[in-house]
């Protein structure tokens, strides 16, 4: 394929697809597992004028802090919280050193596989059940047995590990907030040092913006090592009014935006209504059984022992103009799709050898100007993307059939297409630079049969592992998943 150097426009370094992708995704759609509606729309809106300057209700980035309660509201919390099967887990590992459990509860029970028995003693059986189970090692020590239990833990109705079990559309927010100057952060009634081992790989929140519940620690010298030892004795319980005061304590700034589901997260919502300004307020409603779990008890729904939405908050976020989001109807997915499945893909035509050196000469002038940039390589080339889709991996060989049909059909040699402008698209202080091509009749007809032949093995959506290319920021991950998944009526025609 040829492509006219008329007024040698390819002095921009042009780049992969991906690279591309980060800086223009969130002029697409922020949260693509979102259905539109009022509960989207208040979510956009708000996050819209306070990080628009020049608006009345613009807020310096240093004031934008978003907590987001962990269970239910982040991820899966029925039957019962995943630090309650942690603990369940470490009940039978220890037991061996406990022959006084078998008669004694909650442990008896649990050793029994009778988790409601177990749990029927309510919060003082939690709390025995905890400081049995995560006291008397050091912080380390402890640190290290989450880490090895996390990757392999499964949820017992699904089979899917609960690390796949956040929630999508969760994510994306997680995403579309920090992308906008947002610090994100767990405020959860979960313990502390149970969280932050893994908090970061999963939501993108290190372990610093983690408050939570914890139990007392004291300092002690070991083989001539310092280290921290757990005790079992409560120091804090972030839950309920715990959670401002948990805020206050470690965050010291109120929230902008607050995030929960039950009536444990009532006070912080009510906390960070309290603030002056703008401010926003937001409830999950799990009322999705088909997906997900279906219990409040508010609208009807059934009853729960461990994170009940009640009638009363319901009434409370209507009266007080709180967003309620109904996982049913404003999720168009529920949780991640399942990563070995998926593969994205970048169908592409490759420019003729005169402007590929024209590139890489291009993307050397610009490399001695910031040295940080993206280079042209083995694996990096300039191209002009046909199509980006999440397809399923085992259709790849019919998808190569599909497109490499409709290209030898398409005489794709004989195109010529012509350079007519720059293009910039600012990604924060940096951005992506690149060359505009005039669209002609045969080019953007090749476009779309590409798209209907592929479209029979596409999905939705997809992981960051469907891609080959390492990353390791979870808001440009993100992005780029928006982008290919929104490629075709966003960027195409």
């Amino acid at each position: 394929m040829k492509i006219g150097s008329k007024q040698k426009l390819i002095r921009a370094a042009l780049v992969c697809a991906l690279a591309f992708t980060a800086s223009v995704a969130l002029a697409t759609d922020p949260l693509p597992s979102w259905n539109e509606g009022p509960a989207k729309k208040a979510i956009v809106e708000f996050v819209t004028k306070v990080t628009t300057a020049g608006s009345p209700d613009f807020v310096p980035v240093p004031e934008r802090i978003a907590t987001f309660d962990n269970d239910g509201t982040l991820w899966c919390e029925q039957p019962m919280p995943v630090q309650l099967y942690f603990a369940l887990d470490r009940v039978k590992a220890l037991a061996p050193q406990h022959p006084e459990w078998t008669t004694q509860e909650p442990f008896a029970s649990l050793l029994k596989g009778n988790v409601q028995t177990a749990l029927a003693g309510g919060d003082p059986a939690v709390v025995e059940l905890m400081m049995a189970t995560h006291a008397g090692m050091t912080t380390v020590e402890f640190e290290q047995i989450v880490k090895d239990w996390i990757p392999t833990a499964k949820h017992p109705k699904t089979g899917k590990l609960f690390t796949e079990m956040a929630y999508q559309p969760m994510l994306e927010l997680l995403a579309y907030l920090r992308a906008n100057g947002f610090k994100t952060f767990i405020v959860s009634g979960g313990g502390i040092e149970f969280m932050r081992p893994w908090a970061d790989k999963v939501y993108g929140i290190p372990p610093e913006q983690v408050v939570g519940s914890s139990i007392k620690t004291k300092f002690e010298m070991r083989d001539g090592k310092p280290v921290l030892v757990r005790l079992p004795e409560l120091n804090f319980i972030d839950d309920k009014g715990g959670k401002p005061v948990g805020i206050n304590q470690q965050i010291g700034r109120r929230p902008l935006m607050a995030f929960g589901n039950s009536d444990g997260d009532r006070e912080m919502l009510e906390y960070t209504e309290g603030g002056s300004g703008a401010r926003f307020e937001l409830l999950v409603l799990h009322d999705d059984a088909a997906r997900e779990y279906a219990y409040g008890p508010a609208k009807g729904l059934p009853n729960v022992k461990l994170g009940a939405f009640t009638q009363a908050l319901y009434d409370q976020a209507q009266k007080d103009d709180w967003t309620v989001v109904s996982m049913k109807n404003d999720w168009k997915t529920v949780f991640p799709p399942e990563a070995a499945a998926v593969t994205a893909i970048d169908i592409l035509l490759e420019p003729d050898a005169a402007m590929l050196q024209h590139a890489a000469a291009n993307n050397a002038r610009l490399l001695a100007v910031f040295p940080k940039g993206f280079a042209l390589d083995a694996t990096h080339r300039p191209h002009i993307t046909l199509v980006q889709r999440f397809v399923r991996t085992a259709d790849l060989d019919k998808v190569y059939a599909a497109a490499g049909k409709v290209l030898a059909d398409a005489n794709v040699n004989n195109m010529k297409l012509e350079a007519f402008k720059y293009y910039y698209a600012p990604a924060g202080a940096v951005g992506v630079a690149g060359i505009c091509a005039k669209p002609t009749r045969e080019i953007l007809k090749l476009q779309a049969d590409i798209i209907v032949a592929v479209q029979p093995f596409t999905v939705e959506t997809g992981p960051i592992d469907a891609f080959i290319a390492p990353h390791d920021d979870p808001a440009t991950d993100a992005a780029i998943i928006q982008y290919v998944s929104t490629f075709v009526p966003k960027m195409s025609g």
